[in-house]
């Protein structure tokens, strides 16, 4: 582990620590990048590399005219039970790459391929999904993984569906970290419910293109909640 990668580290552990101990309180403003450098004796990248993790998973939110600010949590607890570790978010960030590969692909086959009951099944995981995430504020992880993987079953590509099949349990496990802070957050879960609804829409109307979009849109979004649009991000 580098140096950088250790700072990182501390940095954010120590803030979600802080947060936690209700030193900085929900909806309290954050110090700025260069005060939290000078209270942590360390430079501003890391600091921005931790505000950007500590952003992705929900406990910090941004607020237009600038400057970080502790979300709305309802417990200690929650917030104890956040995990920032190396393999995970790297974990994280090469499964969005391969997504980001197979997808929309898989998206666009879908939407040229798909068979009616295949449609039907999309659509009663849609309502799982819009039951569990939206309406009773749950992550909704296991609905979510359901939905892709009758995205890809829909290609009817054999080895598209095995690519797949087998990266069940890494898909299981990451979205576990991406999702579990959205059960706190209400507009993040209807988004992501929308993102999948357009999805399904573009492959029932047989928009193969338009799948394709609509699956780069939920990627690319996800992406950049997680902060993981930060160009050479070292974790």
């Amino acid at each position: 582990m580098t140096k950088k990668e250790k700072i990182f580290q501390v940095v954010s552990k120590e803030l979600l620590k802080l947060i936690a101990d209700g030193k900085y309180k929900a909806g309290e403003k954050l110090p700025t990048e260069m005060e939290l450098a000078e209270q942590f004796g360390v430079s501003r990248l890391p600091i921005r590399e931790a505000l950007s993790v500590l952003r992705a998973t929900g406990v910090i939110i941004s607020k237009q005219g600038g400057g970080s600010y502790v979300a709305d949590i309802p417990s200690k607890t929650f917030l104890q039970g956040i995990t920032i570790e190396n393999k995970d978010i790297e974990n994280i960030k090469y499964l969005f790459e391969l997504r980001k590969a197979l997808e929309p692909e898989a998206a666009y086959l879908a939407a040229t391929r798909r068979l009616p009951e295949q449609i039907e099944e999309m659509k009663s995981i849609l309502q799982q999904l819009e039951k569990e995430s939206v309406k009773e504020g749950k992550s909704g992880i296991f609905a979510d993984i359901d939905f892709h993987r009758s995205v890809v079953r829909a290609t009817n590509n054999p080895i598209m569906i095995q690519v797949f099949d087998n990266l069940s349990a890494l898909y299981e496990n990451t979205l576990k970290i991406t999702l579990q802070p959205n059960s706190q957050l209400e507009n993040k879960r209807i988004s992501v419910f929308r993102e999948h609804q357009g999805i399904l829409e573009a492959i029932e109307l047989e928009e193969p293109e338009l799948a394709r979009i609509q699956c780069i849109i939920h990627l690319r979004n996800a992406e950049k909640k997680l902060g993981l649009f930060i160009k050479d991000f070292v974790i």
